[in-house]
């Protein structure tokens, strides 16, 4: 198997990156590439029996009486098998029984990044294959995916959401940029890529959102991250909303997120369904899917999981 970009550039020295193969084979991802709720439920049937197997081996794997645990896996960013750790912090009941937050644990103890952190590094490489020449905006500049982005593509630019505390498209005093993704600062057609993980869920109009990130796409550019996403759910599920006052009416209980500029957690507005890979497709994107992946080897565990992706219309593609 071909270990893919991102592998071969662990290869500085200043990274890990002393890391040995060993003779043991190089595992594959699998991806279930999804464009709607009808194939959804036909996937689910087809791979009912996987899917009670993966639930049973993950339920299997958790220790009596014990506050943590290792699991031994293939981590793709450092090229070698190590024991993921993994804690029962944020962890949630299954059935009456502690089940660990699986995507946000599994952390590799040679690069430090968790499950979804390297299956978001992985499936990016493997679905969109960058090369060092790209140019890839993040809508996240304070994270470990973003320093790994920077380190392998330097054309990589990166902010935060900062408010009106500096100027949009500026840097802060300790260089964190300002961008309103509602709003973004950069020329049409700039951007190779477009990454935003658990962001659009944070803003009211994230329509507006997904339009800028169209704008700034070249023509085949794609958009490629992650939302709270219920997968048996037809329609988005609103949350909250602003009114035209400004005041913020809440449709459900509140929700907020862990955000490492807000102490207090950032409110979620919206919980995604199917609906928003047409809202994708009608904003001037092409083939937005859903990318459904699990695997014991690479330890991607916690059942299904998904990201998302969709690439920008041409002139010459069909609305």
């Amino acid at each position: 198997m071909m270990l893919g970009r991102i592998s071969r550039m662990l290869e500085k020295p200043r990274i890990l990156l002393k890391a040995k193969l060993t003779k043991r084979l190089v595992p594959t991802l699998t991806i279930s590439e999804i464009r709607c709720y009808e194939d959804y439920t036909r996937h689910v049937q087809n791979c009912r029996a996987n899917i009670l197997a993966n639930r049973l081996f993950e339920k299997n794997l958790v220790p009596d009486n014990c506050t943590e645990f290792t699991f031994n896996g293939y981590c793709y960013l450092c090229r070698t098998y190590v024991d993921f750790l993994v804690n029962f912090a944020y962890s949630y009941e299954v059935d009456g029984v502690l089940t660990p937050n699986w995507r946000e644990h599994l952390a590799c103890p040679r690069c430090h990044l968790n499950n979804r952190m390297r299956a978001v590094l992985q499936i990016f490489d493997q679905v969109c294959q960058p090369n060092r020449k790209s140019r890839i905006y993040t809508a996240e500049q304070m994270t470990d995916v973003y320093r790994f982005l920077k380190l392998w593509f330097p054309y990589t630019l990166g902010s935060e959401y900062l408010g009106n505390s500096v100027d949009h498209g500026t840097c802060d005093s300790k260089g964190i940029r300002n961008e309103d993704l509602t709003q973004l600062s950069f020329a049409n057609n700039q951007f190779d890529y477009i990454l935003t993980l658990d962001v659009f869920e944070h803003i009211p109009n994230y329509q507006r959102a997904l339009a800028e990130c169209c704008r700034c796409l070249r023509p085949d550019g794609m958009l490629f991250f992650s939302v709270p996403f219920n997968e048996k759910a037809e329609k988005n599920i609103a949350r909250a909303y602003v009114a035209d006052n400004g005041e913020v009416i809440h449709l459900l209980p509140p929700e907020y997120h862990g955000d490492l500029l807000c102490p207090e957690g950032c409110l979620c507005f919206n919980v995604f369904g199917w609906e928003i890979l047409n809202e994708i497709n009608a904003i001037g994107f092409k083939d937005a899917k859903a990318l459904f992946y699990w695997s014991r080897e690479l330890g991607y565990l916690g059942g299904e999981q998904v990201l998302f992706v969709a690439t920008k219309r041409t002139q010459h593609d069909k609305a």
